[in-house]
């Protein structure tokens, strides 16, 4: 059980991959002090040793403070990049199981979302960095409403956005595509069998994603899962190639798709959390959350 976030409340801060800005960190602490939120940077995270943010054992002793300081109510990642693969052999998940935490993040932080459901079947969420907070501040209004259990999460889905039609229900597992290909194979891959996967990434050539969906498909994944859905593919190619590119692959599979719908790299980059149940029904335009998953959903 997880309790809903509440002002006044401690957000631990950490750099699990790259380094970042220190004027888009000052700016987006300024954000979430403004809430009334108390801030627990940790203690490494302004180290720099290449492109990533300190050495594995200062990345994981930040995350493993954080996770075990009774004080903090949730976890943001400062940044993606790489790295955070880095730190999962570093992670005493069966210690750290027993202290469920809210965290959030995305794009190279799905290494870590994917492991702690695979290891610990916490439920995490999918939602911007803390340095995103600086470029798009308003998004600070969707993560402490997702937070604080004021969130439906439930999305509509137009008619533009299929490119399957069905309906299905499972857990909602995923993240960045590069991301969970590189994680194939590892004992830090969550089980996938019927799950709604979500998909997004940045900066990939049509053909890198094309050979990363090729993989999932012959590691045997697109057997498994009950349904696509697909985030932003932010510097991509053009859209229209991408979503072409995704129906090939996927013709010869029953379950539904989705494409475009506010999750990933680029704006909006909306809150919704990762190995809760979700509901996918393309005939009726929807996208909802059908579990509870700790505390109180509002209605």
């Amino acid at each position: 059980m997880i309790s809903p976030l509440r002002t006044g409340d401690c957000l631990a801060l950490v750099a699990p991959a790259s380094p970042f800005s220190p004027e888009k960190f000052d700016t987006a602490c300024g954000i979430l002090k403004s809430r009334g939120y108390r801030l627990a940077p940790g203690k490494h995270i302004f180290r720099k040793l290449g492109y990533l943010a300190g050495t594995e054992a200062e990345r994981a002793e930040d995350l493993i403070h954080a996770i075990t300081n009774p004080d903090v109510s949730a976890i943001i990642s400062i940044r993606g990049g790489y790295g955070s693969s880095r730190l999962l052999p570093w992670l005493p998940f069966s210690i750290l199981q027993k202290y469920p935490k809210k965290f959030v993040g995305y794009s190279d932080t799905t290494c870590l979302h994917l492991a702690l459901l695979a290891k610990t079947r916490w439920i995490t969420f999918h939602g911007p960095n803390l340095i995103d907070l600086a470029d798009f501040p308003e998004s600070v209004n969707n993560v402490v409403s997702a937070l604080s259990g004021h969130d439906t999460f439930s999305w509509r889905i137009d008619d533009s956005h299929v490119l399957q039609h069905g309906v299905a229900s499972g857990k909602l597992v995923g993240g960045n595509l590069t991301c969970l290909c590189h994680l194939l194979g590892t004992p830090y891959f969550p089980d996938l069998k019927g799950a709604l996967l979500l998909l997004e990434d940045r900066g990939e050539a049509l053909y890198r994603l094309d050979r990363l969906l090729t993989q999932l498909k012959l590691a045997g994944v697109l057997d498994q899962i009950g349904g696509l859905i697909l985030g932003h593919f932010h510097e991509c190619d053009e859209p229209r190639k991408v979503r072409n590119m995704v129906q090939e692959q996927v013709r010869s599979y029953s379950f539904p798709v989705v494409a475009d719908l506010p999750f990933g790299h680029g704006s909006p980059n909306q809150v919704i959390p990762l190995g809760a149940s979700f509901l996918l029904n393309t005939f009726e335009g929807t996208l909802k959350l059908i579990s509870d998953f700790g505390f109180r959903i509002s209605e």
